[in-house]
């Protein structure tokens, strides 16, 4: 007989999603152009290329897609949601780090 077996412990069928996983990723890679871009923009004095923009809407485009897999992991079941959780978190900090950005730079003109 199993040590396992004999103690009564209840094993867990819970996987991790990958939409969660991917979440995160997302939302990192996201978090991390969006410091770069204001770093190289203070750097700069604000004299940036176009490219800095399209970095930024990129960004935009990268935390909805990670809250929309954050989210949907809350349909499926025996999966762990700690990491959707983390995911939906990073994400939405990040879009609110957008949202100032982007009403700094409308307040400006």
């Amino acid at each position: 007989m199993n040590i396992f077996q004999q103690a009564n412990y209840k094993f867990t069928d819970k996987k991790i999603d990958p939409s969660s996983v991917m979440s995160i990723v997302l939302s990192v890679i996201s978090t991390i152009a969006n410091i770069a871009q204001v770093i190289i923009s203070f750097h700069l004095a604000g004299d940036v290329a176009m490219k800095s923009g399209l970095t930024s809407i990129m960004c935009l485009v990268f935390c909805f897609v990670a809250l929309g897999l954050g989210v949907s992991t809350y349909f499926r079941k025996n999966v762990f949601y700690i990491f959707a959780h983390v995911g939906i978190v990073i994400s939405s900090v990040n879009l609110l780090f957008l949202m100032y950005i982007y009403g700094v730079g409308i307040m400006a003109n």
